[in-house]
């Protein structure tokens, strides 16, 4: 079944860990490096299941030895990364980044990063995978719940002349349910580890084959040079298959169980330096991500250029070492007895995650920027940062004592018009509710698509019950039109789109009763050409690059771009009394449409407003409200 340590093995390690940095520093010809995760994986696979049987036939197995063992070679180096992620974090990040970075730093402690990293996949606003600090965390995770299970289900077939056809249905029935799930939940089969169980099963079977080839000179020769020429040429073409998620490593995480089970060094692979930057590929994994995140994060543009990349090594290199010398080697042969190390890592991830959660909900510590750092932040917020009051999911604004409401109807592009009306309201005496969902329809009849229909659907039938029986006299709905009517010019496009106007007029007939008035929030200024760098666009306690302006949007092409969605909307509305419609590139812009103004961003996306662009919305749109608002 082999020995842990092999020259190929740590050479294996080597390119795995080589091609995942230099694909996440974005070079070029490296872009199939992605498949490095799934090579380590194999290479876990074969070591840990041959660990594992090797000491259940020779019924010297224990379960507690073999987690402790685990928990030396992974944990020390783990919590520390977190801790010093942390430590910078605090440092440089602004508190919405680092209540990002605290939820991230608990979910790595206990081993569910990828579990997190999949349910947030899918949210409307979930942050890119630049903007994660620790998000190489997810196949760490993975790994470990690899290492949680296989022992158990191992002891169960261990001891069955049938081991390997066991692993190879299960390995089977994982690739088999990774395939046909694909389509549905390519997160969920990129993340989770039941979709990628097949790569370490596929480890596993390294070892008959090994021992098949063990006494064939030739043929092991032969396959380790089949192996590596199918690793390498692999790695050539498979980049352009990211979408794929694991299913796209299939022919790397094969050739690299040939290459494990020939067991055949080859001598420019197994030099010296190639091994030792095997040996040390876990420290390096650890700390690759977050240099590259927060030198990216610090540094801005500066992070891509030539002399920004080599800060980059030198500090991975450098802190490397440092890891695997002073945390990673020694902490593997701690002298304490067995209950002492189980207690002492327990207390550890505890206290730490503790801290980490303790500052996620304190929503990354407000009180870390100073005064002018901190009012900036205030304003380049979500228009939700707002609300006076929280209950559950429904947000409350304007006059919290008012008598007379507001309700607000829609997904996220009305959320933000509770920092544009909260003024006109508080100066009025009302109050304003709404309880939306970011990415979901909430007009009658409409319904979303794909995995939030179901969750988007259950928001709608809740919530137009609940304005139907409100006492509010006024209703404002808004949508995220561009992604619910079809901006296209033929006759199918204008039968959705009726389709969508019939709806809108549904909702309205539904909601509507005596003394009730209606405004209907048009096609919103899009500066899609935009490249917005969220995490950069907000101040911290610490000087940063600031993210790169944009440029204004012009009001001819803000216009022409909501013309389709405006139209639909008036002649949806029209029938209707009491029922007005605020076309917002008409009212927001001047010649052109801000989207910075005075070094304060005015939109936080190609869609949505920040608290200071909401509040010019607000300012502009002053007459509009104070129409719709009066008193009949």
């Amino acid at each position: 079944m082999g020995r842990s340590h092999r020259a190929d093995i740590d050479a294996l390690r080597a390119i795995a860990v080589v091609i995942v940095v230099l694909f996440h520093l974005r070079i070029t010809g490296f872009e199939a490096g992605f498949a490095g995760v799934d090579i380590f994986f194999v290479i876990s696979g074969y070591l840990i299941t041959g660990q594992i049987l090797r000491d259940v036939v020779a019924q010297r197995f224990s379960l507690s030895d073999f987690y402790l063992r685990r928990a030396r070679r992974i944990l020390p180096a783990l919590i520390v990364t977190i801790a010093a992620s942390f430590a910078v974090g605090w440092l440089f990040l602004s508190p919405e980044a680092m209540r990002q970075l605290a939820k991230e730093a608990t979910h790595g402690l206990l081993s569910i990063a990828n579990v997190q990293y999949w349910r947030e996949a899918s949210d409307y606003f979930a942050p890119s995978s630049d903007q994660l600090a620790l998000l190489h965390l997810w196949s760490l995770s993975l790994e470990i719940q690899f290492y949680a299970l296989a022992p158990l289900v191992l002891m169960w077939v261990g001891r069955s002349r049938h081991v390997f056809s066991a692993i190879a249905a299960i390995g089977l029935i994982s690739f088999a349910a990774a395939a046909v799930w694909l389509p549905h939940d390519a997160e969920a089969v990129f993340f989770l580890t039941p979709f990628r169980v097949f790569e370490f099963g596929l480890g596993a079977l390294a070892i008959p084959l090994e021992a098949r080839l063990g006494s064939l000179p030739r043929a092991r020769s032969i396959a380790a040079a089949c192996g590596a020429a199918v690793l390498f040429g692999s790695l050539l073409v498979i980049g352009r298959y990211q979408a794929y998620a694991g299913l796209a490593a299939l022919l790397p995480c094969i050739a690299a169980v040939i290459i494990i089970a020939a067991n055949v060094p080859a001598p420019l692979l197994t030099s010296e330096p190639v091994r030792a930057v095997g040996r040390v590929s876990y420290s390096l994994y650890l700390v690759h991500w977050p240099v590259i995140f927060f030198i990216r994060f610090i540094f801005g543009d500066a992070a891509e250029t030539a002399a920004g990349l080599c800060l980059q090594c030198v500090l991975m290199a450098a802190f490397t070492a440092l890891m695997y010398a002073l945390v990673e080697q020694p902490l593997r042969r701690l002298p304490w007895p067995r209950w002492s190390q189980a207690a002492g890592f327990a207390t550890a991830l505890l206290v730490c995650a503790a801290l980490t959660h303790a500052t996620f909900l304190a929503d990354g510590v407000v009180s870390r920027l100073p005064p002018d750092q901190l009012a900036l932040f205030q304003l380049q917020g979500f228009g939700l940062n707002k609300c006076g009051r929280t209950v559950g999911r429904l947000c409350a604004f304007g006059d919290l004592d008012g008598t007379r409401g507001v309700e607000l109807l829609g997904d996220s592009f009305v959320q933000q018009y509770v920092a544009a009306l909260d003024t006109t309201l508080k100066a009025r005496g009302m109050i304003g509710h709404v309880s939306t969902m970011s990415g979901c329809p909430t007009l009658a009849g409409l319904t979303a698509k794909g995995p939030r229909a179901q969750v988007c659907a259950e928001l709608r039938d809740s919530e137009l019950p609940r304005i139907q029986q409100s006492q509010a006299d006024f209703v404002v709905i808004g949508q995220a039109w561009q992604h619910y009517l079809d901006l296209g010019d033929g006759p199918e496009a204008r039968t959705h789109n009726a389709a969508v106007a019939e709806d809108l007029a549904e909702t309205i007939r539904l909601l509507d009763r005596p003394g009730r008035h209606f405004l209907i929030i048009g096609g919103q200024v899009r500066p899609v050409n935009c490249g917005f760098d969220q995490l950069r666009m907000l101040p911290g306690p610490r000087w940063h690059a600031p993210a790169k302006p944009c440029d204004p949007v012009p009001k001819t092409e803000a216009i022409a771009a909501n013309q389709i969605i405006d139209a639909v909307l008036s002649e949806a509305i029209r029938p209707f009394a009491k029922v007005e419609l605020l076309r917002p590139s008409e009212v927001y812009c001047d010649q052109d449409c801000p989207v910075v103004e005075h070094g304060v961003w005015l939109f936080q996306d190609a869609g949505h407003f920040t608290v200071a662009g909401a509040q010019r919305m607000g300012e502009r749109a002053s007459a509009i409200f104070a129409r719709v608002l009066a008193d009949d």
